[in-house]
């Protein structure tokens, strides 16, 4: 289990299929809330007075190619951008959109849902990073 709570978000078209393997696969170390869209994520902003221990937002973006307007949309608002906050773009991207997705804040971008295994290290370190 990770030492610093970290709230694990995933949102998108396809993100039944996303959550229910995030669910399985990362189980020890997250527990997993599932919105039908960007808008219903309970954003919060750090407050250095009243939280010494900052809270990680993972968001895992569930989409396919056609949807990345609305990714885009979402990540071009200043609110959707905090240091403790980290965007995982998941679907069948081509170089083009994962360049795209990146410019706008995507830090990991996956494939297929056992690409989850490779990046799980990946969100466990960036947690334990930002409590430091």
């Amino acid at each position: 289990m990770i030492a610093v709570e970290t709230k694990l978000w995933i949102t998108g078209p396809e993100s039944e299929r996303w959550f229910d393997a995030v669910s399985v696969m990362w189980a020890a170390d997250f527990h997993p809330e599932r919105f039908a869209s960007l808008r219903e994520l309970p954003l919060r902003k750090r407050n250095l007075r009243t939280q010494p221990t900052p809270i990680a937002e993972v968001v895992l973006w569930a989409g396919v190619p056609t949807g990345i307007l609305e990714l885009t949309q979402w990540l071009g608002s200043p609110a959707a951008h905090a240091r403790h906050r980290l965007y995982i773009a998941a679907g069948q991207w081509s170089d083009a959109e994962r360049s795209v997705l990146q410019r706008f804040g995507v830090r990991l971008t996956v494939a297929e849902l056992t690409d989850l295994i490779a990046i799980q290290p990946i969100v466990r370190d960036w947690s334990l990073r930002l409590s430091q």
